[in-house]
């Protein structure tokens, strides 16, 4: 008869085990996100395994830096600001019918664009 073997488990979504509930080694597993977990020799509780979960805050938050592209499939920058309120900012494109490049100027300053769109300035700043 084979033997089953079961780690420590939860099934309540973002759960993380506490250091004091693993010892150094031991595997858990968060069953509702596919998550597998240990402690180190350190005391320090560490995600095991791949990135099937990994979000973009993880990624810049550990100081990720790509040389790819980034493609947003009918998708929006939405900057939300320091506050979190019913007010954000939405950079989104027109549905294209040719290949299209926006470059920023090396300058700093703001861009300024017109109410419908068609024209902009770029006001440089000192």
């Amino acid at each position: 008869m084979a033997t089953v073997i079961k780690l420590k488990r939860s099934e309540t979504a973002l759960a993380v085990p506490s250091a004091g509930a693993l010892a150094a080694g031991e595997l858990a597993l968060n069953v509702t996100d596919g998550k597998f977990y240990t402690k180190t020799s350190a005391g320090v509780v560490k995600e095991v395994g791949g990135a099937g979960s990994v979000t973009l805050q993880d990624v810049t938050t550990n100081g990720a830096i790509s040389s790819n592209d980034i493609t947003l499939d009918g998708a929006n920058l939405v900057f939300e600001g320091f506050l979190a309120n019913a007010f954000e900012t939405t950079l989104t494109a027109a549905e294209p019918t040719k290949d299209n490049t926006i470059t920023l100027p090396n300058q700093s300053g703001t861009v300024a664009m017109d109410g419908d769109a068609l024209a902009y300035a770029i006001v440089f700043g000192g």
